[in-house]
C-alpha cells in the first residue's frame, strides 16, 4: 500500500490501525511515520485539521507501534551487496497490490526463475499464479533468444519495485456466461451493507460503472442487495456474458466500498467468487481479504484480456472513495493500469 503523503510503498502494518482523533471520519491513507511527524510539527491530524495533543494516547500508541516495527540498534553484520555496472548498490522490492512485500539484494546475474522462487517462498504466491511486472513489462523467465532472463536483462535498478500480479484464473475460450459473487460478513451487531461496483475501463480511460443504481451495462447485470440473514452475509452478484463484451472494454474492476461507515474494517472477510452461471456449485476461483484494513474501499480484483483470453486477477488494493463518489477509486485503478498491471 502506498502512503498518500510520502508516496512510498509500505506494508499494511506500517499504517495506524485507527484515526489519531476519534472524530476523524476519513480512511487512513498516511503511514505511521508521516502521521507522527505531522502531529509533532503541527499538532494536527495529517489528513484533516483535527487537533492532536502531543499527550494523546493514540499518538503514543503510534510511537510504540513504530518502535516495535523499527527498533533502533547497532548492526553487528553488514551484508555484502553486489555492485551494479553503474557502481550503485542496493535492494529491490517485490510488492503486491494488497500491501504485502519482500525485498532481495540486487544481483544483476540473478535469474527471473530464482526471483519467482523467492516470491513463492516469501509472499506465498504459487509459481503458476505469478506474473512479475517491471516498468510496465512482464518479466519472462526466458528471453527471445532462449537464454535465461536475468535482472540485468530487464535493467532492474536499485531502490525500485517489481510488482507481483497474482493470476486467479485464465478463462477458457468456450466459457461465456459467468458470475462474480462479491460478498462480506455482517458487522458484529446489526445488519449493514457494502456496495459492490464494477468500474469499466478502456485502457486507462474510465468508461462507466455497474452498481446498485446502474444495474445493466453492455453484457453485464448487477443483482442489487442479496442479504442472507441466517448466514449473516451480504451478496452482490455480477452476471457477465464474456463473448458479448464490446472490444473497446479492456478491464472490469470489481470493488467493495462502505457507504455509511468510514472504513470497511467492521465487515468480516470481504470475498470474491467466480463461477459459471450454469454451475454455481463449482468455483473456478475464490479470493478472500484476510487482513481487514481501514480504507473506505477495496479493489477486490479485475478481469482483463491477456494473450487472447480473459483472465481474473487478484488485487486486495485499499482505496478511498465509495458509491457516492468514485473519483478516488478511479484514480487508484488508473494507477494500477499505469504500472502495467
Amino acid at each position: 500500500m502506498k502512503c498518500d503523503k510520502c508516496g512510498v510503498q509500505k506494508l499494511s502494518r506500517e499504517f495506524p490501525p485507527w484515526p489519531l482523533v476519534e472524530s476523524c471520519d476519513h480512511a487512513i491513507l498516511h503511514c505511521l511515520r508521516c502521521v507522527t511527524a505531522h502531529a509533532e510539527q503541527h499538532e494536527q491530524c495529517s489528513q484533516c485539521e483535527n487537533k492532536v495533543s502531543k499527550t494523546s494516547s493514540r499518538l503514543k500508541q503510534c510511537y510504540c507501534q513504530l518502535k516495535a516495527l523499527f527498533p533502533e540498534y547497532e548492526p553487528t553484520f553488514v551484508p555484502q551487496t553486489t555492485a551494479m555496472a553503474s557502481g550503485e548498490r542496493g535492494y529491490v522490492s517485490m510488492a503486491m497490490l494488497n500491501g504485502d512485500s519482500t525485498s532481495v539484494e540486487l544481483n544483476p546475474s540473478m535469474t527471473v526463475s530464482r526471483l519467482r522462487e523467492i516470491v513463492r517462498q516469501n509472499l506465498k504466491v504459487p509459481l503458476e499464479n505469478q506474473q512479475l511486472i517491471y516498468n510496465g513489462k512482464e518479466m519472462k523467465e526466458v528471453t527471445d533468444s532462449h537464454a535465461q532472463a536475468t535482472l540485468a536483462f530487464y535493467q532492474v535498478a536499485p531502490k525500485t519495485t517489481i510488482h507481483v500480479r497474482r493470476l486467479l484464473y485464465s478463462v477458457p475460450s468456450g466459457l461465456d456466461k459467468v458470475v462474480f459473487d462479491l460478498y462480506w460478513g455482517y458487522p458484529a451487531s446489526g445488519q449493514d451493507y457494502l456496495d459492490a461496483s464494477v468500474l469499466i475501463f478502456q485502457g486507462g480511460h474510465f468508461l462507466g460503472v455497474l452498481d446498485y443504481r446502474n444495474r445493466e451495462q453492455s453484457a453485464m447485470r448487477h443483482s442489487g442487495d442479496l442479504m442472507d440473514n441466517y448466514a449473516r452475509k451480504g451478496h452482490h452478484l455480477i452476471n457477465v456474458n464474456l463473448h458479448s463484451i464490446p472490444s473497446s472494454i479492456t478491464h472490469l474492476f470489481f470493488t467493495l466500498s462502505a457507504w455509511a461507515s468510514p472504513t470497511v474494517s467492521k465487515y468480516p472477510n470481504p470475498s470474491l467468487r467466480f463461477y459459471e452461471e450454469s454451475n454455481p456449485g463449482k468455483m473456478l476461483c475464490e479470493d478472500t481479504i484476510k487482513k481487514l484494513n481501514y480504507s473506505q474501499a477495496i479493489v477486490m480484483g479485475w478481469l482483463a484480456r491477456q494473450g487472447g483470453n480473459w483472465c481474473v486477477f487478484s488485487a486486495g488494493k485499499p482505496s478511498a472513495g465509495n458509491a457516492m463518489d468514485y473519483s478516488c477509486l478511479v484514480s487508484t485503478i488508473q494507477g494500477i493500469i499505469t504500472n502495467g498491471l
